[in-house]
C-alpha cells in the first residue's frame, strides 16, 4: 500500500537532504495554500549575515566604480551616528565619524583644525583683533557696522554692529556728548562693560550728539538731551543738554513702548547739562553712577543753587541708576526732571537743559527776567547693569571736562562741553562708542584623521564630507578631500561633488568624491584628509568606504 504519511519515526536523521530533493519540486501548495518560502536569495547575497562588503561589491556599476548603494550606507552610518551619539561608527571597509569628539582625528598630523566642542564641528580658522568705532554720522569698520544718521538737530538713527563669526565677548567703550556752554557747561562722562554676544546678534548704537546752541524752541540734542523752552526770538540762542549714547539690545528711536524700557540698555554714558544763560552756573557733568548737579561737581538727584543772586535752588540734579535729576526750581518757570534716557528741558527765558543718560539730569528753571539768573542742567548718570555686562565701571566728567580722555581709544574732539567764554552758547562735543573683540578669519587648515584597518587590500575608496558654509568655499580649491591605504605616507585626491542638502535646501551640504588607490603602496591602514584655506567652513563629519 503506498505510503500517504511520513512521520520522524519512519525516517532517520539526514536521511533526506538537499541531494535527495529536485530543484523546484516542492513548492508553496505542497505544504499549504497561504504558505510562503522566500523567493532564492539573487548570487551574492545568500545569507542574512552577508557583510557590506559583499554587498557594496555585488552592486557596482559596470566600470566598477563604487555605486550610490556605497554612498548611501555612508549616509545612513551617518544618520544612525548623530541618532546613537556615536563618535566613531565603524562598517565593515567602512567608518563613519561624527564628530562628538577628537577621537577620529589625528591632532599631531593636522594643522589649525579648531574643534567647536559645544557643537561638534571643526572649523578652518584663528582669532583675528577687530575693532569698530561709531561717531553720530560714521564709523570706522563697515565689514559689521552701518553708520546712524545725524541730519539736523535732534534728529537721527541708530547705528548697528553685527557679532562676527567666533565673537563671545565685546568690549563696549562709551564717552557721553557734552553739553551746550553758556558761562559753563557739563562734559560727558566714560562707561565701560564686557557684553557676552553670539554671533550674528545685532547690537543698536547711539553716539550722542552735543548739546546745540539753539535758534528755535523745538530742538533737543539726539537722542533726547534736555532743551530749553525759550520763545522764539528770545535772546537768540539758547542750549541744549548733551543727547543720549550707548549700546542697545534693540531700536529705541523714538523713545516709545515697549522700546522704551531699561531692560533694552547695555552700557550708557551719562552726557553733560548746558549752561544757564547769564550766570546761571556750568552744566553738571555726565557720568558716574550719579551725575552732577548743575552747578555743582559733587554727584546728587537734588536740584541745586544756581548761580546769580540772591541764590536759589535754580539748577537742576543729576540723574542716577533710579531716577532722573530733579528740575531746578524759581524764580520763574521751572525745569522738568528728568527720565529714563532722557534729559529734562530747562525753563523759559534761557535756562539750561539736563544731560540725557541711563536717567537724565534735570532742567534748570527759567527767570522772568531775561538777564537772569537761568539755572543750568544736571548730568545724565551712566550705566552698565545688565545682567549680560561683566567688568563694567564708569567715570565722570569734571566740570567741562569729559570721563575717559586717557583712555588709549579715546578720540580726540569728542565728549567735552561747549568752549567756555565766548558768552555765544558754543556747542558740546558728540560722544562716541568703540566695540572691540576677537574674530575668526579663514586659515590654512588640514584635518587628518586616525587610521583605520581594512580587512584587505583596498583598491578604491570613496569618501562623504558633510559640510556647511560659513563663507563661500569654492569645491576642489578651497575644500580638498584625499584618502591614503597606507597609513598617510601616500594620499590620492578625490574629486568632491556636492550632492545636496542632508535635509531641506538648506544647512549641511552632502559633499561626495571617490578616488583609485590601487597606485599607491600596498596598504591596510585607511586614511582622509581635507585641506581647506580661503573661506571658513564648518565640517561637521566624515565618512570613508573602501573595497
Amino acid at each position: 500500500m503506498p505510503i500517504t504519511k511520513i512521520t520522524n519515526k519512519a525516517l532517520s536523521s539526514s536521511q533526506v537532504n538537499s541531494d535527495k530533493i529536485l530543484d523546484e519540486t516542492i513548492v508553496n501548495a505542497d505544504f499549504h495554500p497561504s504558505a510562503g518560502i522566500a523567493t532564492p536569495a539573487a548570487p551574492g547575497l545568500a545569507t542574512a549575515s552577508t557583510n557590506i562588503t559583499a554587498i557594496c561589491t555585488t552592486l557596482t556599476n559596470a566600470d566598477g566604480d563604487l555605486t550610490d548603494a556605497k554612498f548611501n550606507v555612508s549616509l545612513l552610518g551617518f544618520k544612525m551616528a548623530v541618532n546613537e551619539n556615536l563618535t566613531v561608527f565603524n562598517l565593515v571597509d567602512g567608518i563613519v565619524d561624527e564628530f562628538h569628539d577628537e577621537s577620529g582625528t589625528d591632532e599631531a598630523e593636522g594643522s589649525n583644525d579648531n574643534y567647536c566642542a559645544t557643537s561638534d564641528f571643526y572649523r578652518n580658522s584663528t582669532p583675528a583683533a577687530v575693532s569698530a568705532g561709531f561717531s553720530t554720522t560714521a564709523i570706522t569698520e563697515p565689514d559689521t557696522s552701518t553708520t546712524g544718521t545725524n541730519p539736523t538737530i535732534g534728529s537721527g538713527t541708530m547705528g548697528t554692529y553685527t557679532v562676527p563669526s567666533g565673537m563671545t565677548s565685546a568690549e563696549i567703550k562709551v564717552w557721553g556728548a557734552g553739553g551746550t556752554d553758556y558761562g559753563g557747561a557739563g562734559g560727558g562722562g566714560f562707561a565701560e562693560g564686557t557684553l557676552a554676544v553670539t554671533e550674528g546678534q545685532t547690537l543698536k548704537i547711539l553716539a550722542g550728539e552735543g548739546g546745540q546752541k539753539e535758534s528755535t524752541a523745538s530742538g533737543a540734542a539726539f537722542l533726547n538731551g534736555g532743551r530749553t523752552h525759550a520763545p522764539p526770538g528770545a535772546h537768540g540762542l539758547y542750549g541744549s543738554g548733551g543727547g543720549l549714547a550707548g549700546v542697545f539690545s534693540t531700536d529705541i528711536v523714538p523713545l516709545s513702548a515697549p522700546q522704551y524700557s531699561a531692560p533694552t540698555a547695555y552700557v550708557i554714558a551719562g552726557s553733560g547739562g548746558a549752561g544757564g544763560y547769564s550766570n546761571g552756573g556750568c552744566g553738571g557733568a555726565g557720568g558716574g553712577l550719579t551725575g552732577d548737579a548743575g552747578n555743582q561737581t559733587s554727584e546728587q538727584t537734588s536740584n541745586s543753587e544756581g548761580g546769580g543772586s540772591p541764590a536759589t535752588e535754580a539748577s537742576g540734579g543729576g540723574g542716577d541708576q533710579e531716577q532722573g535729576g530733579q528740575g531746578g526750581v524759581t524764580p520763574g518757570t521751572n525745569g522738568q526732571t528728568g527720565l529714563l534716557f532722557e534729559g529734562g528741558d530747562g525753563g523759559e527765558r534761557i535756562a539750561g537743559g539736563g544731560g540725557a543718560g541711563f536717567y537724565g539730569g534735570g532742567g534748570g528753571s527759567g527767570h522772568s527776567n531775561a538777564p537772569g539768573p537761568h539755572g543750568s542742567g544736571g548730568g545724565g548718570s551712566s550705566y552698565y547693569g545688565h545682567p549680560q555686562i561683566t567688568s563694567g565701571s564708569t567715570e565722570e566728567g569734571a566740570a567741562e571736562e569729559g570721563g575717559g580722555t586717557g583712555d588709549p581709544l579715546y578720540v580726540s574732539g569728542t565728549n567735552e562741553a561747549g568752549a567756555q567764554g565766548s558768552g555765544e552758547g558754543e556747542a558740546g562735543e558728540d560722544g562716541y562708542v568703540f566695540i572691540t573683540g576677537s574674530k575668526l578669519v579663514a586659515a590654512s587648515t588640514t584635518i587628518v584623521s586616525e587610521p583605520f584597518a581594512a580587512t584587505s587590500v583596498p583598491t578604491a575608496s570613496r569618501i562623504v564630507v558633510f559640510e556647511e558654509n560659513v563663507d563661500t568655499p569654492t569645491l576642489n580649491t578651497d575644500i580638498i578631500a584625499s584618502i591614503s591605504r597606507d597609513g598617510g605616507s601616500t594620499f590620492t585626491t578625490a574629486t568632491l561633488s556636492d550632492s545636496g542638502y542632508v535635509t531641506g535646501s538648506s544647512g549641511q551640504r552632502i559633499l561626495t568624491g571617490q578616488a583609485t588607490i590601487s597606485g599607491q603602496p600596498s596598504g591596510q591602514s585607511m586614511r582622509w584628509k581635507l585641506a581647506l584655506a580661503n573661506n571658513m567652513v564648518k565640517i561637521h563629519g566624515v565618512s570613508l568606504a573602501w573595497q
